[in-house]
């Protein structure tokens, strides 16, 4: 039984059918996963430049949190007053920085982190006689330790 010309040219088409889409399947698949690898580094960037931004403001809200303090205590001298008021200008600056690259989040935490911050250190340093320095000093420890545990869960950091 002689075999039709169409035979062998249909089994043909079909076999170069089955390797385009292979070829197709693969490269979509190859897509997808560079897709995956590029949003992935995305997210490690950003989870980066978010976590160095909130160190940097805890950092700066100790070394701000221990000047304060001491200035409730009696006068405080030029070189004290001056970093005081570098250290609120820092702390300010490195607040915009995360206004602008944290989460909804973190943004709310810091900021009235810093706004509880400043308005406990005020109330302290405008009545010392009738406040309670041992217990304003406490809270603002409390609101550093608030904020870096809030951090830790918002970044997820073990």
């Amino acid at each position: 039984m002689p075999v039709s010309v169409l035979v062998p040219i249909i089994v043909g088409l079909i076999g170069v059918l089955g390797v385009v889409s292979g070829q197709l399947v693969t490269t979509w698949r190859e897509r997808a996963r560079e897709a995956a690898a590029i949003r992935r580094a995305d997210q490690i960037y950003w989870r980066d430049k978010r976590l160095d931004a909130c160190l940097a403001l805890l950092v700066t809200m100790n070394a701000w949190r221990e000047l304060a303090v001491d200035t409730w205590r009696g006068p405080a001298d030029d070189q004290t007053l001056a970093e005081l008021h570098t250290a609120v200008i820092a702390m300010s600056d490195q607040l915009a920085i995360l206004k602008l690259i944290g989460t909804d989040p973190i943004r709310t935490a810091a900021t009235s982190a810093v706004d509880d911050l400043l308005t406990t250190s005020a109330a302290a340093r405008n009545s010392p006689a009738t406040a309670d320095l041992d217990q304003a000093s406490r809270h603002l420890t409390a609101t550093i330790r608030t904020l870096r545990d809030h951090f830790r869960a918002a970044l997820p950091i073990p």
